[in-house]
C-alpha cells in the first residue's frame, strides 16, 4: 500500500479532534435550575419600593422634627391679667326710663348717668394708653431704654398711675351702678348705717354715696382708730413681753 501522504495525514488528524470533542448540552430541567439560581442572586442597585418608603418617613420625620421646633410666642399680659377684673366686661346697671324714675330722684339719677358715661370713657382711655405701653415692651421695642433713665422713670410711674387711675375708676363705676339698682330698689339717699335720709347738698356733691356725712365721720374715725391700735401692738409686742418677764422675776 501506499504510503499516506502529509496532506492526508493532517486531515485526518483533524477530523479525529473533532470527533473527540463533544458539543456541550443542557436538559430543559437544568435550563430553569441555572435561570432560578441567578434570578435569586441578582440583587437591584436601587430598590424602588425600600426607597419609596424611606422617602416618606424620612419626610414625615422631617415635618415632626419642623413642628417640635416651632418657637412658641407667648401672649403680651392683658390689661385683665394686670388688674385681676376686664374694665370693658363689667355689666353695669339697667338703665331706667324717665317714667320708672320717682320725681325726687331724676335729679340725682341724671348726675349718675352723665358721671358714668364719663367714667367708662377715661376707663377705656386710660386702658389704650396702658395696654399700648405693656404691649411695646412685650414686644421687645428697647427704644425707649436709650432715652435718660429719669424719662424712663416717669414713663414707668405714669403708667402705674394710670393702672392705679383704672382700678379706682372701675370702683367708683361699680359704686355708681349700686346707686342707680338703689334707685331702681327704692333705698336711695337712705344711709345704710344710721338709715337715716341723706342730705340733699351731700347728695348732689357724692350721688353715689352709701353713708350721710356723719356716718361717713364715724366709720373714718373707726377706721383710723383700728389701724392706730394694729400698728401700736405691733411694735410694742416684744416690748410688751420683756415688761412681762422683767414683772415676773422680782415677785
Amino acid at each position: 500500500m501506499d504510503k499516506p501522504s502529509k496532506k492526508t495525514a493532517l486531515r485526518d488528524s483533524i477530523l479525529k479532534r473533532k470527533s473527540a470533542s463533544k458539543p456541550i448540552a443542557f436538559s430543559l430541567d437544568e435550563v430553569r435550575a441555572i435561570a432560578q439560581t441567578v434570578t435569586t442572586k441578582t440583587v437591584h442597585p436601587f430598590p424602588t419600593k425600600t426607597v419609596a418608603k424611606n422617602g416618606a418617613t424620612g419626610k414625615a420625620a422631617n415635618g415632626d422634627t419642623a413642628s417640635k421646633a416651632k418657637p412658641q410666642h407667648v401672649k403680651a399680659a392683658s390689661l385683665a391679667d394686670i388688674l385681676g377684673f376686664n374694665p370693658k366686661s363689667g355689666k353695669p346697671a339697667p338703665t331706667l326710663s324717665d317714667k320708672d324714675v320717682p320725681e325726687k330722684f331724676k335729679r340725682y339719677y341724671k348726675l349718675l348717668i352723665d358721671l358714668r358715661s364719663h367714667l367708662t370713657e377715661e376707663i377705656e382711655r386710660h386702658s389704650e394708653e396702658t395696654l399700648k405701653r405693656s404691649s411695646k415692651d412685650d414686644a421687645g421695642d428697647l427704644s425707649a431704654y436709650g432715652q435718660h433713665m429719669a424719662d424712663a422713670g416717669t414713663d414707668t410711674f405714669d403708667r402705674d398711675f394710670a393702672l392705679s387711675m383704672v382700678a379706682s375708676e372701675q370702683e367708683a363705676l361699680s359704686e355708681i351702678d349700686a346707686a342707680i339698682k338703689r334707685i331702681h330698689d327704692g333705698t336711695y339717699g337712705i344711709c345704710e348705717i344710721t338709715q337715716k335720709p341723706i342730705a340733699k347738698e351731700r347728695l348732689l356733691a357724692v350721688p353715689f354715696t352709701r353713708y350721710s356725712a356723719e356716718a361717713q365721720k364715724d366709720l373714718e374715725r373707726n377706721r383710723h382708730r383700728s389701724r392706730t391700735q394694729a400698728g401700736l401692738f405691733g411694735e410694742m409686742g416684744e416690748d410688751g413681753g420683756k415688761m412681762m418677764d422683767d414683772g415676773g422675776g422680782d415677785e
